[in-house]
């Protein structure tokens, strides 16, 4: 059942991909390919951008998931094969469709290692791994991948190289002479920013589009910034034509921060909030809506409104207990029907209602929640994080919220009727030892120790 989310997503995911061929984990003897092969074919980076091959997997794949679920239910678990999570050297998962990714990064001696899955019903089926050591692994030793990596135009993007999660295949990037820090933009714009690094070089960033696998650029911009950087995990305020990215911005070599947003139409930036240099996290200030983008003030008694074309109004009075999460079914909210929820008080339009009075006590549309201590984090509550990092399922009997927004997090699962909750894998790992890969409609992935973890909707 095709499944839309609609509410922001966070921007962080693992490949994994279902082979229709074998219910076996790994590789099958005739995949294989080792440097002793009689005649090995030597893997090179394409130059070209084209559309990947989808031959093993698709990032647009809908996995199959009941028609009236009745909860979420651990569906299988995939050793990693990598060692614990955060040891050295570390490891990602990435995934969108029915594609999984695992990826290590090289480190001294320790080879580079990137391994695709297909997503079946029966658990992930190996589709192909490529290490630093094979004898083409030059190219693999050259991939950076770390923990907002994404996805554009169906490839995993390590930021001058392209991954195809079908094949292994390399491609090169558009913007491999620009290179830096990639923002995707539901996969149709990416946008690169690099820094300023001494007095030749200026800060700049520059938008790609998609465009059906004839990728284009959209503009290039220079800063006198000494840094220019979307902020992960955050989606448009506005479309992807002309929408706006919240950014950090950083001068002086860091010692002054502030937010501001990067218009997608043109790389201009847009007001200038001053940021807290203390913490590399962001404060929970702004909300994406459908046209724009409500932020709260630093002392979160006063709200305004900034249209897609970076206009602030006047600033307005926010209520004195305003909600936790408040979404509609129907997808982002409208920045009017903020206004009237953070205002006036007024949810007539919003499906779900979240309120929580504290970590481990909320109301969830009239249905009292006990969460297990500790769950939902408190800085976050103060600074209304979760309005940003939660989700609505498409037939909306689920509320998914990310506990926080780093990858060392966990997903809370909550039933918009019952009001019951689940936290997958959260008191059976260290904080330092857990991730979460990826939260989506069809899909949990929980990294906890070695092991991949999903979750799905369940009868």
């Amino acid at each position: 059942m095709r499944r839309a989310l609609t509410a922001v997503t966070a921007a962080v995911l693992v490949i994994i991909c279902a082979s229709a061929l074998s219910g076996r984990l790994g590789l099958t003897d005739d995949t294989s390919i080792s440097a002793g092969s009689a005649s090995p074919t030597v893997r090179t980076v394409n130059p070209v951008v084209e559309p990947p091959a989808q031959t093993g997997c698709s990032t647009t794949t809908v996995l199959d998931t009941p028609a009236l679920p009745t909860g979420w239910a651990e569906k299988w678990r995939l050793d990693s094969g990598r060692g614990e999570l955060r040891n050295t050297p570390s490891w990602w998962a990435f995934s969108a469709g029915d594609c999984l990714v695992i990826a290590s990064n090289r480190y001294l001696d320790t080879p580079a290692q990137v391994t695709g899955y297909r997503l079946t019903d029966a658990g992930p089926v190996q589709l192909w791994t490529r290490s630093g050591d094979d004898y083409d692994g030059e190219d693999i030793s050259r991939l950076y991948f770390d923990d907002y990596s994404q996805w554009w135009g169906g490839y995993l993007v390590a930021r001058r190289l392209l991954l195809d999660p079908s094949t292994g295949d390399l491609t090169q990037a558009p913007w491999a002479g620009k290179s830096g820090n990639v923002t995707s933009v539901a996969e149709e714009v990416a946008v690169v920013c690099r820094s300023a690094y001494g007095a030749a070089r200026d800060t700049t960033c520059s938008a790609w589009d998609w465009n059906g696998g004839a990728p284009s650029q959209r503009w290039e911009r220079s800063y006198e910034e000494d840094s220019v950087y979307p902020i992960p995990g955050y989606g448009p305020g506005g479309n992807t034509e002309d929408g706006l990215l919240l950014a950090q911005v950083n001068i002086e070599s860091r010692s002054t921060r502030a937010h501001a947003l990067l218009s997608l139409a043109d790389g201009s930036l847009h007001g200038n909030w001053p940021a807290s240099s203390s913490s590399a996290e962001v404060p929970s200030v702004f909300i994406p809506a459908r046209d724009g983008w409500l932020r709260l003030s630093d002392s979160r008694d006063q709200a305004t409104l900034i249209t897609s074309s970076g206009q602030e109004g006047e600033p307005f009075p926010v209520i004195n207990e305003p909600p936790t999460v408040v979404l509609a079914n129907d997808g982002l909210p409208m920045l009017a029907q903020l206004r009237a929820a953070y205002r006036d008080g007024d949810f007539e339009w919003a499906d779900v209602i979240l309120q929580c009075r504290s970590t481990s006590a909320c109301i969830l549309n009239d249905n009292e929640i006990d969460l297990p201590d500790g769950v939902l984090m408190d800085d976050y509550l103060q600074g209304a994080s979760y309005q940003v990092l939660s989700m609505l399922t498409a037939d909306g009997g689920s509320l998914l919220i990310r506990s926080r927004p780093v990858v060392s997090a966990w997903a809370v699962v909550l039933d918009t009727e019952s009001g019951q909750a689940l936290v997958p894998e959260r008191s059976r790992a260290s904080r330092g030892n857990r991730g979460l890969a990826r939260m989506s409609d069809d899909l949990i992935l929980v990294l906890v120790g070695s092991d991949v973890v999903a979750y799905m909707p369940a009868q």
